[in-house]
């Protein structure tokens, strides 16, 4: 298991003011200290280069900007050194559609809110695994997939 109090900077989107304070506590007593907010996908755009986030969670639906399509533009910027950062989306939204939207647009992990502490930390682990590979092939840049992997189900809790 990855360890969770590394210093590592996490990237919080999400525009509900009570989800990023939830988002932060749970976060802070899994033993991360560097926790940014961004209070939408357009805001996140703008402070990710400052931020420098090693991995970004994001709520699915936003204003003007949904969390499917900040992803996709994010991980087709191959120019964007931040394009390849694990993300998270963290969702009341656990429709297959909405989970298979997240997959095909690059996301790491999937999680279904009411979020838990062990939820969010099987996610993170997952996500920040060494053992991650990003692939870039067509229209898809992600992490890379197994075949055969049985999706949407085995990411949804």
């Amino acid at each position: 298991m990855v360890p969770l109090s590394r210093e590592l900077v996490v990237l919080v989107i999400d525009d509900n003011v009570g989800m990023r304070s939830i988002m932060t506590a749970v976060l802070r007593a899994l033993g991360f200290s560097e926790i940014r907010l961004a209070d939408d996908a357009i805001e996140a755009q703008k402070i990710i280069p400052h931020v420098k986030p090693d991995l970004i969670i994001t709520d699915l639906k936003m204003p003007i900007l949904d969390g499917v399509t900040f992803v996709r533009n994010l991980r087709a910027d191959e120019s964007n050194p931040f394009s390849e950062v694990p993300i998270i989306v963290a969702t009341g939204h656990t429709e297959e559609k909405h989970v298979k939207a997240c997959i095909a647009a690059g996301v790491d992990q999937f999680l279904a809110k009411p979020i838990t502490g062990r939820a969010l930390a099987e996610r993170i682990t997952r996500a920040l695994s060494p053992d991650r590979q990003f692939v870039r092939v067509g229209d898809y840049n992600g992490p890379h997939r197994p075949m055969g992997r049985n999706y949407p189900s085995a990411d949804v809790e």
